[in-house]
């Protein structure tokens, strides 16, 4: 369909394919600041607007940063597009004063707010302006700031409905085909500055490395490949490994340790990330994996701690848990009367019961005979073996008669126990149901 263009163009509508970025029938909300990226990008969408039969619409956000210079650029992007007809949306707005109030950078407000208003439109796909030379910059001020693999795989292609089609181009070949082609734009003033970070590395740190080697930046962009596909692979073994060693609400550490250190610090953020909602970092992360070597505790963030308890890795809030006093709701039925699924949280052989049911804490003494198992041993025994944790095992309901235990329900770990003594077998006669309900303050 590009057969009468650029060698640009075509690497551009090549990037597209490969990534699936454009379908038939797609409304594109491009986001346009007037400078030679963002005008590349819209000069191109216009290329094939007819081809893939999309609704365009440009919209633009002045931020308020650089005075009239940023108003003559709105201006700018807003005369092409009446121009030729295109959509044209812009957002005013005093990002230094609201980002203050909202005590948040600049920078990083900003693109919230871009991406807030680029996504009010309801569009099929954003199309951003990124490319290749912004893609090293990013993992370049990354890896200064200190990263891991993950982030050196820069900026996606493709995340979500956002499209970059420009992703593969470096700013060079940019200018080039803006030039060639004619297509205005305007530059930001700013971009000079190198007290930011980020013009620095643009214009200071990335010339010194073409020093070196003149195609720095396509050899950066081999790197990132790479460090993508490395870090696809890594992750599925992560989340693999994750659910190998998943275990009465943890991590196997015996496990754990048998897989390689990096699938195994993976898979122990990806679970974090999963059951607290955080992201480790190096430093907490390093701590977490000491424990799979000792019993212990590391704290992750305010009362967020991981526990190493009897082979298994927990991560949970350090509370002082309250006393929780439970309450028993009993009722007899025939054994056949089993069959109906009784919401119930022990059934027992009623006639074995002696004298009065109780439920209370675990008392020193205590010992259980499991159903089925032939064997008896304390409680203490028991909830290691179970794996219950330490702060954990004062609010696990013990049922009792006058002659000992006669179950356990360890709600945190799903496990209900029932003595053997009081066991539902075929002579069993009467059956009692036993709910056990936490009462109420």
């Amino acid at each position: 369909m590009l057969e009468n263009t650029s060698k640009t163009y075509e690497k551009i509508y090549n990037t597209v394919k490969k990534f699936n970025m454009l379908e038939r029938g797609d409304f594109v909300v491009a986001g346009v600041s007037g400078g030679a990226d963002s005008m590349l990008l819209l000069s191109f969408l216009l290329e094939v607007k007819d081809f893939f039969e999309l609704r365009l619409l440009v919209a633009n956000v002045e931020h308020g940063i650089r005075g009239e210079e940023s108003v003559a650029d709105s201006a700018f992007v807003e005369s092409f597009c009446r121009e030729r007809g295109i959509e044209y949306h812009c957002l005013r707005i005093n990002a230094p004063e609201l980002a203050r109030q909202a005590g948040e950078g600049v920078e990083e407000y900003s693109r919230k707010r871009r991406y807030e208003f680029f996504s009010s439109f309801k569009s099929d796909k954003i199309a951003t302006a990124h490319n290749l030379s912004d893609n090293v910059e990013t993992v370049l001020f990354r890896l200064c700031r200190g990263t891991s693999l993950g982030g050196c795989k820069g900026i996606p292609a493709v995340r979500d409905n956002i499209i970059r089609p420009l992703i593969e181009l470096s700013s060079k070949e940019i200018r080039s085909e803006c030039e060639s082609r004619g297509i205005p734009y305007v530059v930001d003033s700013t971009n000079a500055d190198n007290a930011y970070s980020r013009n620095y590395i643009r214009n200071v740190v990335i010339p010194d490395f073409e020093k070196l080697n003149p195609s720095f930046e396509n050899a950066a962009e081999r790197f990132i490949k790479s460090a993508n596909e490395d870090n696809d692979y890594l992750n599925k073994a992560a989340i693999d490994c994750a659910a190998d060693c998943f275990k009465n609400g943890g991590l196997d550490t015996k496990m754990l340790k048998g897989f390689h250190i990096a699938v195994r610090k993976r898979a122990i953020v990806l679970f974090v990330q999963r059951v607290c909602g955080i992201t480790l970092d190096e430093m907490h992360l390093e701590g977490v994996c000491a424990l799979l070597d000792k019993t212990g505790r590391f704290q992750i963030k305010d009362k967020l701690f991981a526990y190493s308890e009897k082979g298994i890795l927990r991560f949970d809030e350090d509370f002082e848990e309250k006393e929780i006093k439970y309450s028993l709701q009993t009722r007899v039925v025939e054994t056949a009367e089993l069959l109906l699924g009784q919401d119930y949280d022990l059934a027992v052989d009623f006639d074995k019961i002696k004298g009065d049911l109780t439920v209370r804490q675990r008392a020193e003494g205590d010992k259980i005979t499991v159903s089925g198992r032939n064997c008896t041993k304390s409680l203490k025994k028991y909830f290691n073996e179970l794996g219950v944790p330490q702060r954990k095992r004062k609010n696990v309901p013990v049922i009792a008669d006058e002659e000992g235990i006669v179950g356990l329900c360890v709600f945190a770990l799903g496990e209900r126990v029932c003595s053997e003594r009081v066991r539902i077998d075929e002579n069993t006669k009467n059956v009692l149901l036993i709910k056990i309900t936490e009462d109420e303050y």
